[in-house]
């Protein structure tokens, strides 16, 4: 069993980002009664890989909605997508 892929930090830098934000919800509770946490100091991710690389893509140049499904095919399983504006 992993939990590889799960989740992680990611870090973006450039001149136009808006930075000094953390995006997502940060755990209310890191104990392993929080709502979160299903053992073994695993955390569930609050916020989808395809959320981050959806306004990133937009940055790229990726803006039509059909070549943004094709470059994230998993991107409208989620609510919360980020976007370049």
């Amino acid at each position: 069993e992993t939990d590889h892929g799960w989740g992680g930090n990611y870090f973006l830098l450039g001149g136009m980002v808006n930075g000094g934000r953390i995006l997502g919800r940060y755990p209310d509770d890191l104990t392993e009664a929080g709502e979160l946490d299903i053992g073994d100091g695993r955390m569930i991710p609050t916020t989808p890989w395809d959320g981050v690389w959806n306004g990133i893509s937009q940055w790229f140049g990726v803006e039509n909605e059909e070549d943004l499904d094709e470059v994230l095919p998993n991107r409208r399983s989620f609510a919360n997508l980020f976007s370049h504006e």
